[in-house]
């Protein structure tokens, strides 16, 4: 297994220390930076050298003393965002229900994170956390180990995979150079125009033609957890 300071190593397997903070440079100022430049970033991408420019370092290699690698850096920012997860008492729904609803709150701040949480196995502090808060709501039903980490990843499975496909859509637009759904529209526009006429996909452009082809809205990130949830819940009472 590579080591912590290798690529692909992860942080937390042996990782001794960080060193003590100096008034520039600490694991915290330099995690805190790389979340700012994901943020602005359309696609979420990182660089070193970005990173240390933002804290003021006058070289990408002083931050690895801290953070490893740059894998290593990717673990300690996706267990940063696994901190703003919440998982609220009450019963188990709600528990659950609360922990979507809070992480893709989180997910909204900071897109780059379902990638990133993909490429990553989730074993920081706070995930760990979480995955426990999440169990130990499910811990009154007459569930196996199995199913009810079934049930945790149903949710966390749901919210990734929108996380994934909000920050490849604003890539696709930056890319594009469209930022609104009707500069996207004008855009297709002529394209869609030459295939109607060309009349070889009829059903699609049936679609594309129809001015009520988006009443009613797609269903909000809520209403998919919602519906994911009564179906667990199904699935609780037959057990």
């Amino acid at each position: 297994m590579p080591s912590p300071s290798e690529p692909g190593g992860l942080v937390w397997f042996d990782a001794p220390p960080p060193p003590r903070a100096t008034p520039l440079l600490s694991r915290e100022r330099i995690v805190a930076a790389a979340i700012d430049v994901a943020d602005a970033d359309p696609r979420g991408a990182i660089t070193m050298r970005t990173i240390a420019a933002r804290v003021g370092s006058s070289t990408p290699m002083s931050l690895y003393r801290w953070v490893g690698s740059k894998d290593g850096l990717v673990d300690l920012m996706v267990d940063e965002v696994y901190g703003q997860f919440t998982v609220p008492d009450g019963d188990w729904r709600a528990g659950l229900r609360g922990m979507g609803l809070s992480g893709w709150a989180a997910v909204q701040r900071h897109p780059w994170f379902a990638r990133m949480a993909f490429s990553r196995p989730p074993l920081g502090p706070h995930a760990i956390a979480l995955y426990d808060a999440a169990l130990g709501a499910l811990a009154g039903l007459q569930l196996d180990a199995a199913t009810r980490m079934g049930f945790v990843n149903t949710v966390l499975g749901q919210l990734l995979g929108s996380g994934l496909a909000l920050l490849e859509e604003a890539t696709m637009r930056h890319r594009a150079g469209v930022r609104s759904d009707e500069q996207l529209t004008d855009a297709a526009r002529p394209y869609l125009e030459r295939i109607t006429a060309e009349g070889r996909y009829p059903h699609f452009i049936a679609w594309a033609n129809d001015p009520g082809r988006n009443a009613p809205a797609p269903p909000t990130f809520e209403q998919v957890l919602d519906w994911q949830l009564d179906g667990l819940e199904a699935l609780a009472c037959e057990r």
